[in-house]
Order: structure tokens, then C-alpha cells, then sequence
């Protein structure tokens, strides 16, 4: 009879006295953790200070300079962020070939337009030495080239380029081809109807390449010939036959001068003005009312470390601070610096900034290597806010605080644990001395061969080893009883086997003492019948013995449950036309992963088993599909005696049988037990229930879905 402990008080556990134990531990996390959170605390708000303090100074210094902001302007303010063009410092030769390998460090800095009927294009502009460099990357499904005949230049897809001349006059020009290859600007005259252009300027060079969703064009126009202001539109033709125009994308009106962006470029004014501010792996951004860059001073990056300390080298000479420093996350010097060149910059710091209000925030790069601190503080003229300071620096600094800490703190925590590990060493020390002693009582209570000698008494102790204790005992108490069944089992069969020897006797003493030839067959057919009931009592035996040797050779394979189950259906029906068989399958089909053969055995044993006890003229009903809980259900029921009370379980053990009437077959039973051994070899399990009325049994054979 099992134990149960459920009911047990927590504190009577082992578990509650090594909790006692372990809550010394406690006082060294909570007191590291105090600590460490108290110094993160006050460093992130010195480091927050600082950083406000910066920027403040900077935006102090810019108070009133309206004239170093482009947004002062008022059509630049008026028009919106759009309004702008961002000249990038380019500190590498672009080679105009119309491929983007040499624009990739500044690549997403890309501008992206949108037009009508989806057209669209990303541009980027740069600056180096007397040229403006300008890349446009179009999305274009179908490209259409300009007829190499035809003098207009509207009959295909091209872009057109407006800017402001040094004497503040409106050009245009119009970059088109007749096939990709190198091109140049054909100036359009004023009238923005007229399709013809009035010559070439070879000033301004460039080349078309197609690309893998459309094609890049790269520009290079002379700075001389420019002023302040820059839009460009790019028209899109889809149809090479009638050569209509289908859409169109632009940064501005390019027929009007007012609507085109301003060229902006990295003020060195502002950028001198700042660098005087600036902090050890720090960085200052001058931002305008649009987000734009004007200056920026400094990197977060460090510096290219110097030679170590000599209190670095002591350092690394002690082991158990470079087992601390692998053990703790390191400030990192190489982490990604995504904004590193960006020259639009978005936050929510930032734009609280040009509300009126400083802000600072938290974020991680994108490796996840480091946590970026920023503060933004706004820049004001005489009446409203033009621009705002953003100043970042990482969190390695205090990383590096912590972590001096946290190496402080290791020591008192190496004493901590030396000395509860002292405690637990005696204190396991003693449970184990007490298993060992349940160790030697049930090695005394168990001889060598197996045999039992005495029952262990069960303890009072109340933790879980006492529960082990009398589990023991428990187990012992159960083998005693397992001895004493197969004690019962070799008298049934003695008991079995004593009717068919006693035949077999009898008839042999008849033959030899009757001489009468007519007497001799009938003796001799009761010898064979009682040896074929001795043969009949030894399959049985043997047939669990050998399905318990298939079980472990048999390999699984995939059939259909429901063919198979019709199939022997069909046979019984055949086979036994006296009684009446009727299915239930809720299912077409039924895939299982299994030995078909033994179902088709289990069935057998099910089936004849119903048909032992089924009431004469009855229905025996076989039913297939789903259980309660999605597992496949083949039950097998019959109206007949119901099954006594407590018997459900005990029906499917070996040697059990409820046959009260003894025919010509010898009953073992053993059917039953061989349709557990089934079912559990598919994972499943058996079951024997009463009908709701008592008037029958039905027994299931419970597969789960794999």
C-alpha cells in the first residue's frame, strides 16, 4: 500500500531546514545589491548632470546666433523638413561609374522620395574639393531609354535637376539616355512646356547602370556653377510604344526657385565654437529646427589605448582578479556606432528638446555592446527655439565603477560562503549518515538470492529520508506479497494441470488392464484429449513469454486503424454467424504508428472475451474513435455480468480470471494481461468499465495520437 505525504507540515522537510541554512546567503546578494544599486543611482545622475551641464553651455554660447541656422530662414521654415538637402563631407574618391561601392559608408544617409502611381527614388548628396557628387537610386520595373533619333527628351525616363546659379537665376537640366553608359546635363530653356533642350552641358557628367530592381545614376556637377538652393524631379515612362509619361516623383516644384531645398553643409563655425566643449569619448551634435546636423564634434569610440598602468600590470598579475574580471561583463571598446555619420537625427530627446524642454535618454547599440547616454538641451533665439545641443557619451564609465565594486565585494562574499559552506558540509554530513544506516537495515532485511527475511519497521521521522524509510518497508511488504502470488500461481496451474494427468492416468491403466480391442480407441482418444489439454495449458504459458520477446523485436510502422478494424470485423462475423457483431467507427481514417499485428491480436483476445460473457442473443458492439482527451479509443462491449467492485484493475494482471464455469479450455488468465502488454508497447493503457447500467462490461484499448 503506498505512502502519502502530501499532507505533511513544510517545516517537518528537508527542505525547510537547509532553507534555514541557505537564508545566512541572503545578507551578502541583498547587501551587494544595495550597494551597487545606490552607486548606479548616483553615478547615472552625476553622468546625466554632466551631460545637461554640456549641453546647456553649448546652447548657451549659440543663444541668439540666428544667423549660423539655416531654419531661421523663413521659407526654409516654412516649407518643412523636406525643404533641405544635406551636402555630406566625402572623405574618399567617388568614381562615376553608376555603381554605390564607393558611397556605402554613407548609404544610409539616403533621402527617399515618393511620387504618384509608385514612383519613387533615394538620393544622396556629396561634397569633395570643388565638385558636388549627387547618386539617385531608382525603383523602376520597366525602363524605357530615350529614341536615339528623336531630339526630344521627354520620350523616356529621365531626371531633371534645378538649381539656383551664383547669380540667382533658375537652371534646369535634364539627364536622359538612349541606353546606360556615361551622360550629360542638357540645359532646358525657361519655358518648362517645351520638350527640346537648348544644348548640352558637359560641365556636369555623370553615368546610368541599370541595377537589380531599377538603375543608379551618379552626377558630378562643379560647385562654381551652383548656388544656394537644389531640387531635382524624376519622371517615370512605362510604355515604349505610346512613351506617356506614368508618373513622376520630385524633392520640390523644380519651376519655381522658392520651392527648391537649400544646400546645407556642415557649418565649421559652429563646429569651432563647439570644440572647446568637448569630452573624452563624448560627441556634440548641433541640430536645426529640422533635425539636420549643422556640427558635430567628438566620437563615442575610444581613443587607441595607451601603454598599461602599473597598477594594471599588479592587477593582472593576481589570479583571482582576472577570474573576477571573466566572470563580469567588461566595458567594451568596440561596439557599433550606428549614428556615427548620420546627418538626421530622430529621438524622442530631441524633439522634446525643440518643444522648449531638456531631455535625456537611454539606449542600447545596435550589438547590444553598450549603452548610449544622451541629453538634449535647446537652442534659443530672442523669441522661439531654432535648434538644439545633443550630447552622448556611453555607460563604460560606470560600468568600470561597478565592476571595482563588485571586486571589492567578492572577498567579503568568499568569506561568507567559506563559512556556510562549513555548515552544510556537517550538515550533510548528517543526512547522509542517516541514509547510510537505512542502507545497511535493508541489506540486512534481504539475502543475496532474493529472499526476504524480515520486514523493516518504519520510522517517526517526518522529512523526506523517513519517507524513503518506509517506502522501503512499503516495497518490502509488496515483494512478500508478489513471492506469495507466484506461490498461488504454481498451485493453479498444479491445480490446472491435475485434471488432464488424471485422464491421461486413468485411460493408460484402463488400456493395459482391458484386453477388449473395442475398449482400446476410447481410452486412448481420452489420453489424447487429456494431452491436448496439458499442450493447450503450456501455450497459454508460453504465449505471454513469447509476446513479451515480440514486444521488444517488433518495429513500428504506419497502417490505417480503421481498414484493419473493419477487416476483422468482417471475419468475425464469418467466423461466429450465431452471434451478433456491430461497429461504431466515428472516423474514415485512422493513422497510427504500430505493430498491426498485435492490435489484431488484442482484438482477438477482446472479441473472445466478449463472447464468453455476453448474454445469449445479445449484441457484441466494437466502437472506434476519439476519447475525452483526443486519444484513439477501441473499446469492445457485451451485455452480460458486471464486473464486482475494485476489479477494473486487477482484471488486466496475470493469472487473474472471473470464469467460474470450468470447460474443456483450460482459462489462465492471461488474455487480458496480454492486451495491457499491447497497449502499453504502443504507449497507451487498458481499461475495463461497467456499462451505465451494470448490465454489461466494455473494455477500451487507449492509444494516444503520435
Amino acid at each position: 500500500m503506498p505512502f502519502h505525504t502530501s499532507n505533511r507540515r513544510f517545516y517537518h522537510s528537508i527542505r525547510f531546514k537547509l532553507l534555514l541554512v541557505a537564508l545566512t546567503l541572503l545578507v551578502i546578494p541583498w547587501a551587494g545589491y544595495r550597494f551597487i544599486q545606490e552607486t548606479e543611482n548616483f553615478l547615472r545622475v552625476s553622468q546625466e548632470t554632466m551631460l545637461l551641464g554640456t549641453a546647456q553651455a553649448v546652447a548657451t554660447i549659440l543663444h541668439n546666433r540666428d544667423d549660423m541656422f539655416t531654419s531661421s530662414r523663413p521659407a526654409y521654415e516654412s516649407a518643412g523638413p523636406d525643404a533641405a538637402i544635406y551636402i555630406h563631407p566625402l572623405h574618399s574618391s567617388i568614381q562615376l561609374d553608376g555603381y554605390i561601392e564607393d558611397w556605402t559608408p554613407y548609404l544610409q544617409n539616403l533621402w527617399h522620395y515618393r511620387g504618384n502611381d509608385g514612383t519613387e527614388f533615394d538620393s544622396l548628396v556629396g561634397e569633395r574639393g570643388n565638385y558636388l557628387y549627387l547618386l539617385f537610386q531608382v525603383k523602376d520595373d520597366h525602363i524605357v531609354y530615350q529614341q536615339p533619333s528623336s531630339g526630344r527628351t521627354d520620350q523616356g525616363d529621365h531626371l531633371d535637376i534645378a538649381m539656383q546659379r551664383p547669380d540667382g537665376d533658375l537652371a534646369r537640366y535634364r539627364i536622359t539616355t538612349s541606353a546606360p553608359g556615361w551622360v550629360n546635363a542638357q540645359l532646358l530653356s525657361d519655358n518648362p512646356l517645351d520638350p527640346e533642350p537648348l544644348g548640352n552641358e558637359i560641365r556636369i557628367q555623370g553615368e546610368w547602370q541599370e541595377s537589380s530592381d531599377g538603375y543608379n545614376i551618379e552626377l558630378r556637377i562643379p560647385k562654381d556653377l551652383m548656388g544656394e538652393r537644389l531640387g531635382f524631379m524624376l519622371t517615370d515612362v512605362d510604355d515604349s510604344s505610346s512613351r506617356e509619361v506614368s508618373g513622376w516623383a520630385s524633392s520640390a516644384d523644380i519651376r519655381q526657385m522658392e520651392t527648391l531645398g537649400w544646400l546645407i553643409t556642415p557649418n565649421p563655425i559652429l563646429e569651432k565654437t563647439i570644440s572647446g566643449l568637448e569630452h573624452e569619448s563624448a560627441r556634440i551634435w548641433v541640430l536645426d529646427r529640422s533635425h539636420r546636423v549643422l556640427a558635430k564634434r567628438g566620437q563615442l569610440l575610444p581613443s587607441q589605448s595607451g601603454p598599461a598602468t602599473d597598477s594594471d600590470n599588479e592587477l593582472s598579475s593576481n589570479i583571482l582578479h582576472l577570474l573576477i574580471r571573466m566572470a563580469l561583463d567588461q566595458p567594451s571598446g568596440k561596439f557599433v556606432d550606428e549614428l556615427a555619420g548620420a546627418t538626421h537625427l530622430q529621438s524622442p530627446e530631441i524633439e522634446s528638446a525643440l518643444g522648449g524642454t531638456p531631455e535625456t535618454r537611454r539606449r542600447t547599440t545596435a550589438d547590444g555592446e553598450a549603452v548610449i547616454l544622451s541629453a538634449a538641451w535647446p537652442i534659443r533665439s530672442s523669441d522661439t527655439v531654432i535648434g538644439s545641443v545633443v550630447v552622448e557619451q556611453s555607460t563604460n564609465q560606470i560600468l568600470s565603477l561597478q565592476n571595482r565594486a563588485l571586486e571589492q565585494l567578492f572577498g567579503i562574499t568568499i568569506t561568507f560562503f567559506a563559512i556556510t559552506g562549513l555548515v552544510l558540509l556537517g550538515f550533510a554530513t548528517l543526512l547522509t549518515s542517516r541514509i547510510a544506516r537505512l542502507r545497511n537495515r535493508v541489506e540486512e532485511a534481504v539475502t543475496h538470492d532474493g529472499r526476504i527475511l524480515s520486514q523493516l519497521k518504519p520510522t517517526r521521522s517526518q522529512d523526506e529520508i523517513g519517507d524513503l524509510d518506509r517506502s522501503f518497508a512499503g516495497v518490502l511488504n509488496r515483494l512478500s506479497e508478489y513471492n506469495r502470488y507466484l506461490e498461488a500461481m504454481a498451485s493453479r496451474l498444479a491445480h490446472e494441470m491435475q485434471t488432464p494427468i488424471t485422464v491421461v492416468r486413468s485411460s493408460l491403466e484402463n488400456l493395459e488392464s482391458d484386453p477388449s480391442p473395442d475398449e482400446h480407441q476410447r481410452y486412448i482418444q481420452r489420453a489424447q484429449d487429456g494431452t491436448a489439454r496439458l499442450g493447450k495449458i503450456l501455450h497459454r504459458m508460453r504465449e505471454a513469454t513469447r509476446l513479451e520477446q515480440l514486444l521488444q523485436q517488433t518495429e513500428p510502422e504506419q497502417f490505417d486503424l480503421v481498414s484493419l478494424v473493419q477487416t476483422s470485423l468482417e471475419s468475425y462475423r464469418t467466423a461466429f454467424p450465431d452471434i451478433l457483431f456491430e461497429a461504431e467507427i466515428t472516423q474514415l481514417e485512422i493513422s497510427i504508428n504500430g505493430a498491426p499485428d498485435l492490435i489484431s491480436q488484442a482484438l482477438d483476445k477482446l472479441v473472445n472475451n466478449a463472447m464468453d460473457f455476453h448474454t445469449s442473443g445479445s449484441i457484441i458492439l466494437i466502437e472506434l474513435g476519439r476519447g475525452e482527451r483526443g486519444e484513439i479509443s477501441l473499446s469492445i462491449s457485451n451485455r452480460g455480468p458486471a464486473l464486482p467492485e475494485g476489479m477494473e484493475r486487477e482484471l488486466f494482471q496475470s493469472m487473474v480470471s472471473m470464469r467460474k464455469l470450468k470447460g474443456e479450455e483450460p482459462h489462465l488468465g492471461l488474455g487480458l494481461y496480454l492486451v495491457r502488454l499491447i497497449c502499453e508497447f504502443h504507449g497507451g493503457k487498458a481499461e475495463a468499465n461497467n456499462l451505465p447500467q451494470h448490465d454489461g462490461v466494455r473494455i477500451s484499448m487507449l492509444i494516444p495520437v503520435q
